[in-house]
């Protein structure tokens, strides 16, 4: 039997609206707009709905903003569905549209709670199942959810594969530089309304670091018990707390789960490499978010996908089967674009799943790392800084290393002991595509990186 795929995508990846069906949620820059001069419309007591998944969307490229429509189309393509047998859920509708579809893209309100919306899920799949084995697809936090869902509502379901992409199991810094320092939109400070907004959602808790990510000088400690930042966010502490706990439950019902079955239905993709918010430094009533590695995790794992670090991007009941991990190369955002997901869940259509998806082949020699933002202001220089590693996080040199500019052609590159670096001039608002190439690696490889850098105008222009 077929069974009913369903793509879970991460928090923000929701079209929301409102009980008159007015759209105040998407990425579109008019609504974005209106939700910077009017953020209150997010609060967590206002009344939304999930209407769909958020399109891919770029003022000046289609590329600046990646949505999940370019997913669906291609898991459509792969399964040789028609568009009758493709939906989008509207949980808050009593009837499902097409209950018999077999590809499903389960928009849900992401501001509240991962056990909330893993309850909103399973009403989701309970009335569309109808006896055909379950696949899920998820990203970031919709990982989150999945997990939740599998580890203590799914029974009597039969699960036959989860797929998270970026899930951060154990949480990210980034969440804690939300909650604390404020949010930015792709680099630029969000209006200080619009974060007071989102430190009432119970989604931005769940997605701290739950593991001793703040160093104060005389140790380290978890986010909860970081007592300045009920300066910034009253309440903090408590609800911190409360997420803590909850996560520490959410594995042992996930290691509880996997024994009593003798198994698990999952399938992790995970980024390494890539500079990312892995911990924060107290100091006085200052807390700092840094691009370090945690002390005690080894450098075996290190860095992670811009947004999730790579150590927590995998649950703890997966750490002695590495066969079900994934590797990937792209920041966070992006990580829906690789195609591995399409050839993997082609396996549940008419073509075998490719072997270079589940082989040897998925963990490269050596894999090149660009540290840069994906989206910088117009008109200011930045510095991108690049290194070359093997799989186990190693360094490795070359003997010749180039990036090149499709705008501007190439940029001037040069070795600082640690890394190559090179300075870019200010760019134009609009996309660029930046290529890095390194020769003679590790006795003679040659590699490539090709990335995307959104350039949008300063606020003051």
């Amino acid at each position: 039997m077929e069974p009913l795929i369903v793509v879970i995508p991460g928090i923000g990846g929701s079209i929301l609206a409102d009980d008159d069906g007015r759209t105040v949620y998407t990425v579109k820059a008019s609504t974005a707009l209106a939700r910077c001069l009017d953020p209150q419309a997010l609060d967590m007591d206002r009344s939304l709905h999930p209407v769909g998944l958020i399109p891919t969307f770029g003022a000046c490229h289609p590329l600046l903003i990646t949505g999940y429509d370019r997913l669906m189309s291609r898991l459509t393509q792969v399964l040789g569905l028609s568009q009758a047998e493709v939906a989008t859920a509207r949980p808050d509708d009593p009837q499902p549209v097409r209950p018999d579809a077999s590809l499903v893209a389960f928009p849900y309100d992401f501001r509240r709670s991962v056990a909330h919306n893993a309850e909103v899920l399973d009403q989701e799949i309970r009335r569309r199942a109808q006896g055909r084995p379950v696949v899920l697809v998820a990203h970031s936090m919709g990982g989150l959810v999945a997990a939740s869902w599998w580890a203590s509502l799914s029974d009597g379901i039969e699960v036959r594969e989860i797929m998270t992409l970026g899930t951060p199991y154990l949480g990210a810094t980034k969440a804690l530089e939300v909650l604390v320092n404020g949010a930015s939109a792709r680099g630029l400070p969000l209006p200080g309304p619009f974060n007071r907004v989102l430190r009432g959602w119970d989604s931005v808790f769940d997605l701290l670091p739950h593991w001793k990510a703040v160093g104060d000088g005389t140790g380290r400690l978890y986010p909860y018990q970081v007592a300045q930042a009920e300066q910034v966010v009253p309440g903090f502490q408590a609800r911190a707390e409360a997420a803590y706990l909850a996560n520490r439950a959410l594995h042992q019902e996930l290691d509880a789960k996997a024994a009593s079955m003798g198994g698990n239905p999952f399938t992790v993709y995970y980024t390494q490499g890539i500079p990312t918010l892995c911990r924060a430094v107290l100091t006085g009533d200052r807390l700092r978010t840094e691009k370090a590695d945690l002390p005690g995790f080894g450098t075996g794992r290190h860095g992670g996908d811009g947004t999730v670090p790579a150590t927590f991007a995998i649950p703890d009941f997966l750490e002695g089967t590495p066969r079900s991990w994934h590797r990937l190369k792209s920041k966070h955002g992006e990580l829906m674009e690789e195609g591995a997901v399409d050839g993997h869940v082609a396996g549940y259509g008419t073509s075998p799943v490719p072997a270079a998806i589940r082989g040897a082949e998925e963990h490269p020699a050596a894999y090149m790392c660009l540290d840069l933002n994906d989206v910088v202001p117009a008109g200011q220089p930045q510095t991108v800084r690049i290194t070359i590693e093997d799989a186990s996080g190693q360094a490795l040199d070359a003997t010749d290393l180039r990036v090149v500019l499709t705008s501007m052609g190439e940029v001037p590159v040069e070795a600082d002991g640690e890394a190559w670096v090179a300075q870019i001039p200010p760019l134009k608002a609009g996309v660029h595509r930046l290529r890095a190439m390194a020769a003679g690696v590790s006795g003679g490889l040659a590699l490539e990186e090709i990335v995307r850098v959104g350039v949008v105008p300063c606020l003051s222009e």
